[in-house]
């Protein structure tokens, strides 16, 4: 049998005590680096892909709608031009009629109308941010169950090294497989983070587009 073979044997044999001892001294034997993927039971890894699986369909839920609304304030801002074409026409018209009074008030129409086109815009913007922040959670939550899938084949494949017998061509050819589950769980958490900090500068840009609506929420409140 392999000195590979008898430590990580060893190691989840030991489980959370053995980890937790490494923590807290280095180790000169090979079972510093041979278990990078620490060993967790088959129910909490299940228990936190269900999660992934939930998040995936939850941000695919919020991404339709906040695509919907998007689609809601562009429709609106079409409206309000046709709405302020209609409105210029009337001002020309109580020109040409000298009705001053009339003109006036359908200028501030205009602008009013011109000023909720600017916060319309700005509700859009805020809704297609929305949109990519819930595209890039959808993203990151099948990342998420990619590297959990592998990490459960991988505690699997070990817990079966636990029952196969000690050396011989089967042990040291389980023994290859669990090293390349091993490789590939941690390339998979590795995607894994790169999507979360994507994920972390979207939410960055969604609050920053609601802090740009509601500036522009006061300014139409404050007639500006």
């Amino acid at each position: 049998m392999s000195s590979r073979s008898l430590l990580l044997l060893l190691a989840l044999w030991a489980g959370p005590a053995a980890l937790a001892g490494q923590a807290k001294q280095p180790s000169s034997g090979f079972d510093s680096f041979l278990l990078l993927v620490a060993p967790r039971d088959t129910v909490t890894i299940k228990r936190t892909l269900k999660a992934a699986i939930e998040a995936r369909t939850l941000a695919e839920s919020r991404r339709q709608q906040a695509e919907t609304m998007r689609l809601g304030a562009r429709a609106r801002i079409e409206a309000k031009k046709v709405e302020i074409v209609r409105i210029k026409e009337r001002v020309n018209v109580a020109k040409k009629e000298e009705r001053e009074a009339d003109r006036v008030g359908l200028e501030a129409e205009r602008k009013a109308a011109e000023r909720e086109i600017d916060l319309l815009k700005v509700r859009e913007e805020l809704r297609q941010v929305e949109t990519d922040l819930e595209t890039k959670r959808a993203e990151l939550a099948d990342l998420t169950q990619k590297a959990l899938q592998l990490e459960l084949q991988l505690a699997t494949r070990r817990a079966s090294r636990l029952r196969a017998p000690v050396g011989g061509a089967g042990g040291a050819s389980l023994d290859r497989v669990i090293g390349e589950l091993e490789k590939q769980t941690l390339e998979a958490q590795r995607a894994q983070a790169f999507a979360s900090l994507d994920v972390s500068d979207r939410e960055i840009k969604v609050i920053d587009r609601r802090l740009d609506l509601l500036d522009a929420q006061q300014r139409v409140l404050g007639g500006n």
